[in-house]
């Protein structure tokens, strides 16, 4: 049997780093809000060669497979007992913020609990990454706390066509936490601030206003090096975006529309900018 796998995204509508742990993790203050990205997967059970297999197309995978790590604790869960065989198609490079490799394991998670029966969630999630609790929901948006582990869904309908924008160059988590511990140098934006100001955003969206450009501080981080970025939000403000900024750590930004605008034509302007490497539209 085959079954093919959409595989979701999310995008940082906010990101405020609240404080920095002993320990050396840092909290936050995230919206994450979920998108359909264009990453596949294709599983098949029982594999045919009788042993697991992960075949990954279009992107060099470094160290672990995260769809790797998600099998082993599905196993561990007592679920998908048979050899599988998957073949992992990406579009996200690693490095741009976007969750791709989260989305993956989450379609696999919400495969095996469709397929072999479960709860909504089996607990596990957190231990196979940050992002992956909040894909593996049904939570298309929802404030993020903590180091990651507080999950609150948020009321309201938020409805938008939009893009978003893989440059050239990557961003490493770890590095990009590094220069924001450089930049902050242990001044960080009080939580209820944070909660204030994504309040706000939300509020300009859900009622259709616009946002501009939405705060984020490793923005601050990346525009040291690559000015490319006001050009991108430049050129989406006047084709009329709603919001527009950067995905978690970075690289990717990506702009918002009014629903079921047509926003190719925003695309096409974009496709002339500097630094462009692909672009992919959703609604």
């Amino acid at each position: 049997m085959e079954f093919l796998l959409s595989s979701p995204l999310k995008l940082n509508l906010t990101l405020r780093i609240t404080g920095r742990k002993e320990n050396g993790l840092h909290e936050l203050q995230s919206v994450f809000f979920r998108i359909e990205g264009p990453e596949t997967l294709l599983v098949r059970t029982p594999s045919p060669a009788a042993r697991d297999r992960i075949a990954v197309y279009n992107c060099v995978i470094k160290n672990e497979n995260i769809i790797d790590k998600a099998l082993k604790l599905l196993r561990k869960a007592n679920l998908a007992r048979q050899p599988v065989e998957i073949e992992l198609y990406k579009a996200i490079p690693p490095g741009t913020g976007l969750g791709a490799g989260s989305g993956n394991a989450a379609a696999l998670v919400e495969w095996a609990r469709r397929t072999f029966g479960g709860p909504k969630m089996f607990g596990f999630e957190k231990e196979i990454g940050a992002d992956v609790p909040f894909l593996c929901s049904s939570i298309d948006i929802a404030r993020v706390g903590g180091v990651g582990e507080k999950l609150d869904p948020i009321p309201g309908t938020f409805r938008f066509s939009g893009l978003v924008l893989i440059p050239a160059w990557r961003s490493e988590t770890g590095k990009a936490y590094l220069e924001i511990d450089r930049k902050a140098a242990g001044r960080w934006m009080p939580e209820e601030k944070a909660i204030e100001e994504s309040e706000t955003v939300l509020s300009l969206l859900a009622s259709g206003r616009k946002a501009g450009l939405l705060p984020n501080d490793f923005l601050g981080v990346l525009l040291e090096r690559h000015n490319e970025y006001d050009e991108f939000f430049s050129l989406v403000e006047k084709a009329g975006a709603l919001a527009w900024g950067l995905s978690g750590s970075g690289s990717a930004a990506f702009a918002l529309f009014p629903h079921k605008a047509d926003c190719r034509g925003c695309g096409t302007m974009l496709a002339q900018a500097k630094g462009i490497e692909r672009i992919f539209y959703w609604e």
